[in-house]
């Protein structure tokens, strides 16, 4: 059991040495189904019938659909100057650029979508940018603040996978884990804003007023998708395509603008990367390869608290998707928990805590990947800020389960 283990975190190591270096994640990922595929004895017909599954899977289709409209949508704001009216309403409505960093992200974040961190990330560059600040300080604030609500916003699909797995609502889940996204937002404050330098900004109060329906004229379109998506259960890629028709009528964007926008909007590298972290994920579902985890770490005598930390730990570094962490690692470790000292909230608060923070670590997390390309950021110093941020979650998680 124990090999198996070893494989898995060779094929992690491998991974973070060939980024570090700059290789594309897309290209990263296909040699590394090719590297399960040797190392579990995963048939080679089997192998190729799972990358072709998972190219042209549902969720795979669907994810890249609505990443690529995300990406024309974000395109069309800036273009029509929504972006530059949401930021400019922010500047007046909140005196200090500091915060206005963490809000936009920290807003946009309430839509829960896969690479979501692309809507904000322009927005997080234009105020950036005038701070003077670092790609890899602006890529930690888009990222971290993004992802800070994700403990208890009843509407992200990890939380209520969670809530199911448990058998329990969802709300009496946030219950328990709401002090977790304060922590989170301190997190970002200390890794990500502490150091900017203070520039406030003066507004007469009769601005307010005014900056407030810019607000709301330029934030319309993302009230939308979330209203439609949330609210309504609409599909993400029809909801998509309905408000940005509707945008196109309401600003009177000409075929031009169109054009230039859809051109802009198909970067390689993201949807290389999209497709590869698919496909991965697929290839190491059939092959099983998750599945050793559970079996390697109780061979080796741990307690338990310790094994149902590290499989999902380890299965959302591998996967880089929460929902998917959650479904493959809280069944298998859920029963070494069961008649011990923690009630099943609280376990479950444990095992939803180390999933998450593998899959806020995991470089194969589509938010951070995709923000990582957008900044031109480099991984060690983004690390380097992310890493104190989830350990402080985790003692404080350790901290609730103990004390419980």
């Amino acid at each position: 059991m124990m090999i198996d283990l070893l494989k898995l975190l060779l094929i992690l190591g491998l991974t973070v040495v060939l980024l570090m270096r700059k290789w594309d994640l897309g290209l990263v990922l296909l040699l590394n189904t090719a590297l399960v595929a040797v190392l579990f004895g995963y048939p080679v017909l089997d192998w190729v019938r799972s990358i072709v599954g998972g190219l042209i899977a549902a969720d795979t289709v669907m994810l890249i659909g609505s990443v690529f409209l995300v990406l024309v949508l974000a395109e069309m704001m800036r273009r029509t100057g929504a972006s530059d009216d949401l930021v400019a309403s922010l500047q007046v409505l909140v005196p200090d650029p500091r915060w206005t960093l963490a809000l936009i992200p920290l807003m946009i974040g309430l839509l829960p979508m896969i690479g979501g961190a692309m809507f904000s990330a322009p927005m997080v560059n234009e105020v950036g940018s005038r701070l003077e600040l670092r790609p890899e300080r602006k890529t930690f604030i888009n990222y971290w603040f993004r992802h800070a609500m994700e403990y208890v916003f009843p509407l992200y699909s990890s939380l209520l996978m969670m809530a199911a797995l448990l058998g329990i609502s969802v709300f009496e889940f946030v219950r328990v884990s709401w002090p977790l996204t304060f922590v989170a937002l301190a997190g970002g404050v200390l890794w990500g804003l502490v150091g900017i330098r203070r520039q406030d900004r003066t507004s007469a109060e009769r601005d307010r007023p005014a900056a407030w329906r810019a607000f709301l004229r330029s934030t319309w379109p993302l009230l939308l998708v979330v209203l439609a998506v949330v609210m309504f259960k609409l599909n993400m890629v029809l909801s998509l395509m309905g408000v940005l028709a509707l945008f196109v009528v309401v600003r009177k964007v000409g075929p031009d603008q169109w054009l230039n926008a859809l051109r802009r909007s198909f970067p390689l590298n993201t949807f290389s990367a999209l497709a590869g972290v698919m496909i991965f994920k697929h290839v190491m579902e059939d092959a099983g390869a998750v599945n050793q985890i559970p079996q390697a770490l109780s061979s080796l005598g741990l307690p338990a608290m310790f094994v149902a930390f590290v499989v999902p730990l380890i299965a959302g570094l591998l996967t880089g998707t929460a929902a998917a962490t959650l479904a493959l690692s809280v069944p298998l470790v859920a029963p070494l928990l069961a008649g011990g000292p923690m009630d099943a909230l609280t376990a479950g608060l444990w095992l939803f805590v180390a999933g998450f923070s593998g899959v806020l670590l995991s470089p194969l997390h589509l938010c951070l990947a995709l923000t990582k390309e957008y900044f031109r950021a480099s991984w060690g110093p983004i690390y380097s800020r992310i890493v104190p941020s989830v350990a402080l979650v985790v003692a404080v998680a350790f901290g609730i389960v103990v004390l419980r």
